[in-house]
């Protein structure tokens, strides 16, 4: 007799079951998602004992109509795919028709349903996935479905469940997701018979992203919109102080639904590299829109991965569009602000217009000459740091500050020079005389005091106490200039005697499939035997030739897709720009202290530090009047 035998109808259902429904999280993202494709405007979701016991999914939707009833409870029974062309062009978050079919067969149902045409709806019990019976009852348009004794009849898989606690964790985490996803859409969400989650579905993502993060977070998020290379993104990101320790908070969303991508992570992090401290990873609410042909979400069982036919071009969107939103503010408009009471319930004054603060600098009586740029570079790496403060102060202009009225402005030869003209370098040595070429001098409400610690710098700014780290500030001003003329160089080194690495076909193969993009960065490569290669030339950065190491980096990075020959670059000239830095706790002259200030100011630089620590640190008057009792909150 055979070996192989038909399976029963009950052990086929269940086996699909499993494949759908592995835990209370999985059956509520089924039954939303239902809803959602039932246009339905508010949903509300909840659970007892994290599901297990009880879950209850109520819409607002179509509804379905009683001759669809029990093929709604069928396997492979849908309305939302009817030819395989259908699967190519997916707009529905489910489509395989097993959702309700799965759910039934591990648990005890019962839907009502009622549509907008009918007076009355339906009743439908379903215990292991058998009807036993349908009936008319009151309800309102739109459709319930409440589940209970989940898993009742596989004790094996409900063994496998973890405790309340941490089902109910993971509904609410897809509950988030779904706000997120549909801002359009009003979500109430209630957990052991308390309100977690009630959004107004306003259709404004603000709304939702308030309701998920909160107020706070929402103001100090950046805006993300825009297009670029057929992708359409907005949403919002988190950098700074709004970062945390794992990627759990960055959402994206492809056309609508929760998607999880390496790739678009990867891009969102390479964008955000220096707006985060290194270890702690950026937060987001992205929606990116793409043809639905561009994108292929049957990826995984479940439809949480994605796979997108021009992998490159929606990485660059991601990474571009989420630069250009992080540009808008410098350390001084946005500095992080401490707070030195408790947050009152009133609404925070909103910051003043530009035209207000022009306003407030005329008015000013206070007069501060802009420095120059800092040094040009050390020749030598090896250079020591107290060498670079030294040519810092020789070459930087000093920085007078005047409690009077302003005096006029000298006209000068080189009055209409361009700004992006170099400035000329002479200068009387006696600081008493005029000096020879200024810039315009401008007013601004800014005092430099000196330092605390001899490591953060006391400025008054507008109406504020700043407080900059001068490692961190030093070290950001290096790190641009730095960056700025080594970009676009190519900086090789020609290898007197060639370096032959050992490396593997995958490894020759991939090196010569990368040829041009490793000579644009100065790393010539040829084979050299069957398993061997000879490096020609190698890339010299900041004068230091590297090593085969780098060679290695460069594979692994090729075999990872990370664009290793600019983070190796990036790396090194931040590690230099750290090594020259002026360091925390070191006393600095008062005239290099002011340079360091001013020359953040005029150049507008990232607010934070290459790692992505804080700049400045701002304390608010209305704080400080708030923390001694001249006002009330």
């Amino acid at each position: 007799m055979g070996k192989i035998k038909m399976l029963s109808e009950g052990m086929i259902g269940k086996i699909a079951a499993g494949e759908v429904v592995e835990r209370p999280v999985s059956a509520m993202k089924e039954l939303i998602e239902n809803s959602l494709d039932a246009g339905a405007s508010a949903v509300t979701a909840e659970i007892r004992e994290g599901g297990l016991t009880y879950l209850r999914v109520t819409d607002n939707g179509s509804g379905i109509e009683e001759s669809d009833l029990r093929l709604a409870f069928e396997r492979h029974a849908t309305s939302k795919i009817s030819k395989e062309q259908d699967l190519f062009s997916i707009q529905t978050l489910g489509f395989r028709g097993e959702a309700l079919a799965s759910i039934a067969a591990v648990s005890h149902v019962v839907m009502t349903t009622r549509t907008a045409r009918n007076e009355t709806g339906l009743k439908v019990t379903n215990e292991g996935g058998k009807i036993l019976s349908i009936d008319e009852c009151a309800c309102t348009e739109g459709t319930t479905i409440v589940v209970t004794d989940l898993f009742f009849n596989t004790p094996v898989r409900k063994g496998f469940m973890k405790k309340a606690s941490t089902e109910a964790s993971a509904v609410t985490e897809l509950i988030t997701q779904f706000i997120l996803s549909r801002p359009d859409v009003s979500f109430r969400y209630i957990n052991g018979g308390k309100t977690i989650y009630h959004t107004p579905g306003d259709g404004q993502l603000a709304s939702a992203v308030h309701s998920v993060f909160g107020g706070q977070t929402l103001k100090s998020m950046r805006k993300v919109d825009g297009h670029e290379n057929g992708v359409m993104i907005h949403g919002y990101v988190g950098i700074g102080e709004n970062a945390r320790g794992n990627r759990g908070q960055e959402y994206f969303f492809i056309n609508g639904r929760m998607m999880h991508s390496a790739l678009l992570s990867s891009a969102l992090e390479q964008a955000c590299r220096e707006r985060v401290m290194i270890g702690k990873f950026p937060i987001c609410a992205l929606h990116l829109q793409i043809a639905y042909e561009a994108v292929d979400v049957n990826v995984h069982p479940n439809k949480l991965e994605v796979r997108f036919r021009d992998e490159q071009g929606v990485s660059e969107a991601v990474s571009a569009l989420v630069m250009e939103s992080l540009r808008d503010k410098d350390a001084f408009q946005k500095p992080v602000e401490m707070l030195l009471t408790t947050p009152s319930k009133e609404p925070v004054p909103e910051k003043p217009t530009t035209e207000q603060l022009k306003e407030g600098i005329r008015k000013n009586e206070v007069q501060v000459t802009v420095s120059r740029t800092l040094p040009p570079p050390a020749q030598k790496p090896e250079q020591n740091r107290h060498e670079m403060n030294t040519a810092l102060m020789r070459e930087s202009q000093p920085v007078p500050i005047n409690h009077t009225s302003p005096t006029p402005v000298q006209k000068t030869e080189n009055e209409d020079r361009k700004s992006s003209d170099p400035l000329p370098s002479d200068r009387q040595k006696d600081q008493g005389e005029q000096v020879n070429t200024i810039l315009p001098t401008i007013r601004k409400p800014m005092k430099v005091f000196g330092a605390l610690f001899h490591t953060f710098i006391l400025v008054e700014y507008e109406d504020q106490l700043l407080l900059i780290d001068q490692h961190a500030v030093h070290e950001r001003l290096l790190f641009d200039r730095l960056m700025r003329e080594n970009e676009g160089q190519k900086m090789a080194q020609e290898m007197l005697v060639p370096i032959v690495l050992g490396v593997t076909k995958k490894e020759q193969a991939l090196l010569e499939e990368n040829k041009d993009v490793l000579s644009s960065i100065g790393l010539t490569i040829e084979p050299f035997g069957e398993q061997d290669i000879a490096v020609r030339s190698i890339p010299v950065i900041l004068g230091q030739a590297e090593t085969a190491e780098f060679v290695r980096d460069v594979i692994s990075g090729l075999e990872s897709g990370r664009a290793i020959p600019y983070e190796k670059k990036r790396s090194e000239l931040l590690q230099a720009a750290c090594k020259h830095a002026v360091k925390g706790g070191e006393a600095l002259p008062d005239e290099l202290l002011r340079n360091l200030v001013e020359d953040m100011l005029e150049k507008h630089v990232t607010p934070t530090c290459p790692h992505g620590r804080p700049l400045v640190v701002a304390i608010t008057h209305r704080e400080l009047d708030k923390k001694f009792k001249r006002i009330q909150d």
